[in-house]
């Protein structure tokens, strides 16, 4: 019986010494954005009465939700904490995850939104990783500059946080978000007619409405705790000032990012200086540029160990986007 106790004690005693020595080297941990254009379409809830046709477009669906897996699966990408833009419908998801992913991820969640294009938000986790809190909600304030083109909301497609524990314990904010697109044709402006140019106007003051309260939420989490935060999405804009920003309050990723004394950083800023693209637009060469980004907290910074852009076997076919990855350490 004293044997048996004094093994009890040495087997309890190993467990607390693994898992502390787990826990003072730290973990890796990936997080990554992805934008799988129009990821819905994928799915489609309705069959032309062809069967021919109909089979044909079953077999391309799930041609590119086969493609799509094999980037997330990738060895070299993998992620265990993955945000989505353009994502489809709760059920949907949850069938991709286990048809295609074979259920690789534990946790799969569709934030609501007000899109009407259906493009919504989501998080998946890995087995193990937890959402400790959840604030999502922010798609039902009122626009402050009174309201757009497409109502009284400011947001369209977020943006969404959630708390997430990882398998040792660790705990930092994940956020995800969809800024607002910029109007077609903004690239050749001279060309476009006076109406059009002001529309262009006015989708950059209301994207830049969009990073100045995202930057105020930023704020909020980090105050309230933990102060590790970290948002990651399509901020549809690139680094530096474009034609119409100087005229509807400046670049909007340094608006999302804010002043230097509020302590957030670009995380993605080694990729704009190396001039590294996001948006690949297939075989479309024009209009590819870093639009998809990651900001952190000061607390989170030291944590990040390297950000990448996935840019590897299917990930040119499987969508418009590249995924973007970060390498975050717990210590």
């Amino acid at each position: 019986m004293i044997a048996g106790m004094r093994s009890i004690r040495i087997v309890a005693l190993l467990a607390i010494l693994v898992t502390t020595a787990s826990w003072s080297h730290g973990e890796t941990i990936t997080v990554a954005t992805y934008n799988i254009e129009n990821f819905y379409q994928r799915f489609p809830t309705t069959q032309p009465v062809d069967r021919e046709l109909a089979a044909h477009i079953r077999a391309m669906c799930d041609k590119m939700n086969w493609i799509t897996s094999q980037v997330i699966l990738d060895p070299k990408f993998n992620p265990d904490v993955l945000v989505l833009e353009e994502c489809c419908d709760q059920d949907q998801l949850d069938k991709f995850n286990k048809t295609w992913l074979k259920s690789a991820y534990e946790t799969v969640i569709v934030f609501p939104s007000n899109s009407e294009r259906h493009q919504s938000l989501a998080i998946m986790l890995k087995p193990g990783f937890k959402i400790v809190d959840r604030k999502d909600q922010y798609y039902l304030e009122k626009d402050p500059g009174g309201g757009n083109e497409r109502g009284d909301k400011l947001f369209a497609r977020g943006p969404a946080f959630c708390l997430v524990q990882t398998p040792a314990g660790y705990k930092f904010w994940v956020g995800v978000t969809h800024m607002k697109s910029k109007n077609v044709g903004t690239s050749t402006s001279a060309k476009l007619p006076g109406d059009q140019k002001q529309k262009s106007i006015e989708a950059t003051k209301w994207r830049n409405r969009e990073a100045a309260r995202t930057h105020e939420i930023l704020k909020e989490l980090q105050a309230a705790g933990p102060k590790e935060v970290i948002l990651l999405g399509d901020m549809n804009d690139s680094v530096g000032l474009d034609e119409y920003e100087p005229q509807a309050g400046g670049d909007a990723v340094m608006n999302l990012v804010g002043p230097a004394a509020d302590g957030f950083t670009l995380a993605t800023q080694p990729l704009v200086d190396a001039k590294q693209f996001s948006f690949n637009g297939y075989w479309r060469t024009e209009h590819r540029e870093l639009i998809d980004h990651a900001v952190v907290s000061s607390a989170m910074k030291p944590h990040v160990k390297s950000v990448q852009i996935f840019n590897d076997g299917w990930t040119p076919v499987a969508s418009d986007h590249f995924p973007v990855m970060v390498k975050l350490s717990s210590e």
